[in-house]
């Protein structure tokens, strides 16, 4: 889905060039979820709309969705395929009830009013908002108007989602919510990129690539990055409880049948 290779990004600073990116080189496979982190002013952002044509690198190639982006065409086709779902809720509606917002987008595409219909009907059934299809976008909740964004990317039919820091302002409640319609799409087979600080979400992902100051520092699985490197210490990362008492347990020579990530990882571990 994703082949970048050396990728940069840089912009005009005074008399120089503030680097953005230095020296990205990721692959995401068909069907993959990943987690993408790192702290602020990392570059997650600036790499990720890389992704689907908002910026472009000033160095590097890049194929998305099998097209190169170094041309203009495909850095609009590319928003067909990939669709970002932001951080802040409120920044991402256009219509004023949830069936005319997911309805912008196809009336862009020039589909028929009956196909359009049927869509945005199956796609908000699909994110539990069926029953507010004609309520007002502002009565919504934070986390439904993040499954109201979900739904505008389902029914453009996006093959990879990018989940930009999209529980981040939510509560514990709809943080789940959205966490759970993601890994739903992806067990249907969306690629899904993740992009979060929280320790929990990161530990549940198979696999995890982080940034730090512009390049990417680890791409691998979680166990090995927050067991068998130094990077959480490095960059002060506070562990979920969880990885705690794993990391505790290790260090004090406990023979650990598994090293713990998630809750349900901690029976039988002794």
């Amino acid at each position: 889905m994703i082949e970048a290779h050396n990728l940069s990004l840089s912009f005009p600073d005074g008399q120089q060039r503030l680097a953005v990116l230095q020296g990205i080189s990721i692959r995401i496979g068909r069907g993959e979820w990943v987690a993408l982190t790192g702290g602020n002013g990392s570059g997650k952002s600036s790499l990720i709309r890389i992704f689907n044509g908002l910026n472009r690198p000033s160095g590097g190639s890049l194929t998305a969705a099998g097209l190169d982006l170094r041309t203009p065409a495909a850095r609009t086709a590319v928003k067909q395929k990939i669709q970002l779902v932001f951080q802040n809720p409120e920044a991402q509606t256009v219509g004023s009830t949830p069936f005319e917002d997911v309805a912008f987008g196809l009336e862009n595409r020039g589909l028929a009013y009956g196909e359009m219909k049927e869509r945005i009907e199956r796609v908000l059934q699909q994110v539990g908002l069926s029953h507010k299809s004609a309520h007002k976008v502002s009565t919504l909740s934070g986390g439904e108007r993040q499954r109201l964004a979900i739904a505008s990317c389902i029914a453009l039919e996006a093959e990879m989602i990018v989940f930009d820091e999209a529980t981040s302002m939510l509560d514990p409640g709809g943080r789940q919510d959205i966490l759970d319609l993601a890994r739903q799409l992806w067990h249907q087979g969306t690629t899904v990129l993740w992009v979060t600080q929280q320790m929990e979400e990161l530990a549940d992902s198979p696999r995890i690539a982080v940034m730090e100051t512009g390049r990417l520092v680890y791409d691998g699985d979680p166990r090995t990055l927050f067991y068998g490197s130094e990077i959480p210490d490095r960059l002060n990362w506070t562990p979920s409880p969880v990885i705690t008492i794993g990391r505790l347990l290790q260090t004090q020579g406990w023979p650990l049948r598994h090293l713990p990530l998630t809750e349900a990882d901690l029976e039988g571990i002794l």
